[in-house]
């Protein structure tokens, strides 16, 4: 696992109250999510934070939040291939 902590731009659909990301770019790359592994909130104090675990359409496998205090994202590590 490689920390990362950087911010992203992203694609995502909102849907019945719920995130769903669908694309980002990093580092003027754009990745294609085919997966959502898993997803869970967390708080900071008043601050919610969605998590997402994603695989992209290269395989690769990295973790990704919404701060919604701010409304931008971070891809938080990538993952080994095959994680």
């Amino acid at each position: 696992m490689q920390e990362l902590g950087e911010k992203i731009e992203m694609i995502c659909h909102f849907a019945g109250g719920g995130v769903t990301p669908c694309r980002f770019r990093w580092q003027n790359r754009v990745y294609h999510i085919v997966r959502v592994s898993s997803s869970w909130e967390s708080r900071r104090g008043t601050v919610k934070y969605y998590h997402y675990v994603v695989r992209t359409s290269a395989d690769d496998v990295y973790e990704i939040h919404l701060n919604t205090e701010t409304m931008g994202w971070v891809i938080d590590c990538e993952y080994s291939n095959g994680a």
